[in-house]
């Protein structure tokens, strides 16, 4: 199994980072930094058309209903991915308020 790393970065005054292109692999870890505020969303798509993000909802719910949200506070955390939760192809992380700067996180995947 391969593991490494790739950064996303949220523009200063934005909410959502650029894409993660996770093709063939599973998020681990998320390493937030420190923020200005707010919960961590997760966007996926299945390609990088931007009409095709769309937020990831709560795993095991039953409906599933709410959005898959991390309270990430002032950041400076760690988010342990769910093993039997599959990732998508591609994501984007996304801030529930604009960044006073831009941020960079740390996202952690394996592949085959």
């Amino acid at each position: 199994m391969r593991q490494g790393q790739l950064t996303a970065t949220i523009p200063l005054s934005g909410s959502v980072s650029d894409d993660v292109d996770l093709r063939g692999g599973n998020i681990i870890a998320i390493a937030v930094p420190t923020i200005t505020s707010g919960d961590l969303l997760i966007q996926g798509g299945f390609d990088t058309t931007s009409a095709s993000f769309v937020r990831l909802l709560q795993p095991g719910t039953t409906p599933l209903s709410g959005d898959l949200r991390f309270a990430t506070g002032l950041g400076s955390r760690m988010v342990i991915w769910p093993d039997s939760f599959p990732s998508p192809s591609y994501v984007r992380l996304e801030t529930a308020v604009p960044q006073a700067a831009a941020r960079a996180f740390t996202v952690r995947f394996s592949s085959a």
